[in-house]
């Protein structure tokens, strides 16, 4: 009976640091995400009462899919549901930053961040966050960030910040002529390294094929490639309004004013907001256009 006492406490205690192990893993769930079958994704969509690993798998699914309603009506029907978890907050963040809420959903992240430091795909949105409002330097400095953590990250969550820090780089090395040719070699390192982990997804067809839309011939750039790249990947995330800026980019290279006027009215009723929507049709340019 003395034994026993000695025991179960090491027992119990040893149950809570694997059941905080299970709770603080984010990789898991994440890399199950990109793998369900639309079947498995409806089943999961029509479960009654969701965990907070369920809304987790949800919230990934959606944002790859661009499906902004359906990441409302995710937070709308959980919101009451463990508030403050960390997944939930992260869906909070990522639909708050699809609806252009920036300060808010930047605030949610942050704060996340602070009571969950290990929680990185808040870290990832974090750095998309940064991206979009042109912060490229620290969307740069965070992506790099999380690749130095890849054992730590999900095989999305790694792939994403791989292209968010070839975009970023890219962005900044137009700045910086000087800096041009090295960064060329950085920004294809990246690119390789996300083809390898997720090749025929469609964030990595939109990366790679942008990537040979604005890179110059010399550097590897190749319009008729970006074009069956960004088309691929069109028709596989129909409600995301930067492929199709991005294709009316490359068609009105091609010299096709007709199809780059279809697709810039596509993005404009998917998301008149878009951030490279807008940059496209001001003439700034800022993301970048062909060269």
């Amino acid at each position: 009976m003395a034994l026993m006492k000695r025991i179960l406490p090491l027992i119990i205690f040893a149950s809570f640091l694997c059941s905080s192990s299970f709770a603080a893993d984010w990789k898991s769930p994440a890399d199950l995400a990109i793998g369900m079958s639309r079947e498995a994704v409806v089943s999961l969509e029509n479960k009654k009462d969701k965990a907070a690993q369920d809304i987790y798998v949800l919230t990934i699914v959606y944002y790859r899919e661009f499906q902004l309603a359906k990441l409302k009506q995710l937070l709308g029907g959980e919101e009451k549901r463990a508030a403050n978890g960390p997944q939930l907050k992260l869906l909070q963040g990522i639909a708050f930053m699809g609806e252009h809420r920036y300060q808010e959903s930047r605030g949610i992240l942050a704060a996340v961040l602070k009571t969950h430091p290990d929680f990185y795909p808040a870290l990832v949105a974090l750095a998309h966050l940064d991206y979009l409002q042109k912060d490229f330097e620290r969307a740069y400095q965070r992506a790099l960030q999380l690749i130095g953590k890849r054992k730590e990250l999900s095989r999305f969550h790694f792939t994403v910040s791989l292209m968010l820090a070839a975009g970023a780089r890219g962005v900044l090395a137009k700045r910086n002529l000087l800096v041009a040719i090295p960064a060329y070699f950085e920004v294809n390192g990246y690119l390789a390294e996300a083809q390898k982990q997720m090749p025929d997804s469609a964030e990595v067809l939109y990366a790679v094929g942008s990537y040979h839309l604005l890179t110059p011939a010399v550097a590897g750039g190749d319009l008729e490639k970006a074009i069956a790249l960004l088309e691929r990947s069109r028709q596989m995330t129909p409600l995301n309004p930067d492929v199709c800026v991005r294709l009316a980019q490359a068609y009105r290279a091609y010299g096709r004013p007709d199809v780059s006027g279809k697709y810039l009215r596509q993005a404009a009723q998917l998301d008149p907001r878009n951030e490279l929507l807008v940059d496209d049709l001001s003439g700034e340019k800022t993301f970048l256009d062909v060269p």
